[in-house]
């Protein structure tokens, strides 16, 4: 059951299992906290894992305006505050991996560690730009 807190503004739903050391799993552009279903029970068993719908994803509320990968890491850091939590490991999916990047960026100081899957730290090639403006 997804539970929801409040951050810059609107509802963020999050899912949450386990005990111990946080750790936040960011999902991909169009997907949700649904794509951790089979990692969630593998960590729950030492970990408190906190797995959100990323705002405008899966069951989180849809906001007006630009989001930004900043917008993504202050909505992160909004729902640690609200739980409690000084320090977390991110691991970013995609899109979450960006957020995961901008967090690191932004809020070094609440970042115990942090991994990318099918994210890179490097600018995307003119190439990766060209192909996601053909798609549009």
């Amino acid at each position: 059951m997804k539970k929801t807190c409040q951050a810059n503004g609107i509802e963020l739903a999050y899912q949450e299992q386990g005990q111990g050391e946080a750790v936040v799993l960011l999902h991909g552009f169009c997907g949700s906290s649904a794509y951790w279903e089979y990692i969630i029970p593998e960590l729950e068993r030492d970990y408190r894992v906190l797995a959100p719908d990323l705002r405008g994803h899966g069951d989180s509320a849809v906001s007006v305006g630009t989001y930004s990968m900043d917008l993504f890491a202050e909505d992160i850091k909004q729902m640690l505050d609200a739980l409690d939590i000084s320090e977390a490991t991110l691991l970013g999916h995609s899109l979450g991996g960006y957020v995961t990047l901008a967090f690191a960026e932004k809020y070094s100081d609440r970042l115990k560690a942090f991994g990318l899957i099918h994210s890179t730290g490097l600018p995307d090639a003119e190439s990766a730009r060209a192909s996601r403006r053909r798609r549009r």
